[in-house]
């Protein structure tokens, strides 16, 4: 089944661009903390799709937008002009657009910040704060993925920038739509830097989806044991991870109490 079939010209133009700003490393990484999830994204194998409300960042898929009100009654004009209106009708359509519809096209966008989702990666699975924050405190789990494999081959680097001004929705849309994506879902405060993250915009979702997306058992390349991992969970991720059909490198986590420092044993 061809899976672009029924996308419009411009639909596939658009695809075209988000992929090309695809360039993740080898390996992606997740960090998990110790639970049931963490296991049965293993032997299932799927990952979840994070809702942007559910994240530990209040500013999480945000930014601030403007909406040039002179420029959206300039397109309510040539559209009504495209669909054969006469000029003082054409007009007349165009001064009916108020500030309600610049609300409206901001409602819009919530929705669509509200039905969508990240799969929230690292290119580095050595930092001790992530293991700290996403790593269940150093006993969970980071399990390495393959970017040969979806979806995450379509990871995108994050920037981490905080907005100096608004973005021009109008004017954004109509030189390049992808580009709400680098301002908005692949964008994060500065002090995040730390994370050194990947991550795949998902969505929008109806509301019934389970977040859940299967994914091929063999991009499953990596898995790391936390250096404080319990021995009865650390026993199910290495049978789960045995159970696959590529069973994938397991490193055990440890520390160096002279440096600071995370060490890694292969077992």
């Amino acid at each position: 089944m061809n899976p672009f079939a029924g996308m419009s010209l411009r639909e596939l133009e658009l695809l075209s661009r988000f992929t090309a700003k695809a360039k993740p490393p080898a390996v992606l990484h997740r960090y998990r903390g110790a639970s049931e999830w963490a296991l049965k994204e293993l032997s299932v194998p799927e990952v979840h799709v994070a809702g942007v409300d559910d994240m530990n960042d209040p500013f999480e898929y945000r930014a601030p937008i403007s909406v040039d009100l002179g420029k959206l009654r300039t397109l309510m004009y040539e559209f009504s002009r495209e669909k054969g209106m006469d000029e003082q009708a054409a007009q007349a359509e165009a001064i009916l657009i108020d500030e309600g519809h610049s609300e409206l096209l901001r409602g819009a966008m919530e929705n669509l910040r509200l039905s969508s989702g990240l799969i929230c990666c690292s290119s580095n699975p050595r930092l001790n704060r992530m293991w700290s924050y996403y790593g269940g405190a150093h006993r969970g789990i980071c399990i390495g993925y393959s970017t040969e494999f979806s979806p995450f081959c379509f990871g995108r680097e994050v920037t981490y920038a905080d907005p100096e001004a608004p973005i021009d929705l109008l004017a954004t849309l109509g030189l390049d739509p992808t580009l709400l994506s680098d301002q908005v879902s692949c964008r994060k405060g500065l002090e995040w830097a730390f994370e050194e993250e990947f991550r795949i915009p998902v969505g929008p979702f109806p509301d019934d989806h389970t977040r859940l997306l299967p994914i091929t058992p063999e991009a499953i390349v990596e898995i790391r044991l936390g250096a404080m991992i319990d021995p009865d969970f650390k026993a199910e991720v290495i049978t789960a991870a045995a159970a696959l059909p590529c069973p994938p490198r397991i490193i055990q986590v440890g520390c160096d109490h002279n440096t600071f420092q995370l060490t890694e044993i292969p077992l």
